[in-house]
């Protein structure tokens, strides 16, 4: 088991993020969702965690903060767990904006539906022009087009599904942070 996590740690710093990753998808994720779908999260929750779990670990290895005193799935499913039970005090009083659920209704029947649903497309609309072009590119492949993880790894030519994985909660969270500093586009989408 040590040769394993000197191996991802040489992997990261050697930047062949490929090989580590698969290894922390393949093991340590399915112990992360576990634990989170039995504390009420959802898969999408489980997925988000690991993914900020992940990026914590591999910058602390980067930047030579990491010691080997426990397993590399010991100290991500740590992580993991901190950011979940933090994720669930704030959970109630977050404002989770996420532009699918907010695209227009065809049949709105009263002009002041029209208005409001008008209204949070513009907001949106500008959230969306202040991300970078490669953001705006993958959230309307996935929006939209409603590709798979897969397809958008050979739409943007990542090197992987996983890293398609990672930009995509990257541009989401670009996305969400965008509207929680601009106080005008929050009031505007609070449902």
């Amino acid at each position: 088991m040590e040769d394993i996590n000197r191996t991802i740690i040489e992997c990261i710093k050697n930047r062949q993020n490929d090989k580590a990753l698969s290894y922390l998808y393949s093991h340590t994720l399915k112990k992360v969702k576990k634990y989170i779908l039995s504390n009420s999260g959802s898969n999408d929750e489980a997925n988000d965690i690991f993914q900020d779990a992940v990026i914590i670990f591999f910058k602390s290895v980067i930047e030579n903060k990491f010691e080997l005193t426990s397993s590399v799935d010991a100290y991500i499913f740590t992580i993991s767990k901190n950011l979940w039970i933090n994720t669930a005090k704030r959970k109630r009083n977050l404002v989770h904006v996420d532009i699918e659920s907010h695209v227009l209704s065809a049949d709105s029947s009263s002009q002041l539906d029209n208005m409001i649903t008008k209204e949070k497309r513009n907001a949106l609309d500008i959230a969306y022009s202040k991300l970078d072009a490669a953001c705006r590119k993958l959230l309307g492949f996935v929006t939209y087009e409603k590709i798979s993880m897969k397809e958008l790894q050979e739409k943007m030519s990542l090197s992987s599904e996983n890293a398609a994985k990672t930009m995509h909660y990257r541009c989401k969270q670009a996305f969400h942070k965008i509207i929680k500093e601009n106080t005008d586009l929050l009031n505007i989408l609070k449902p």
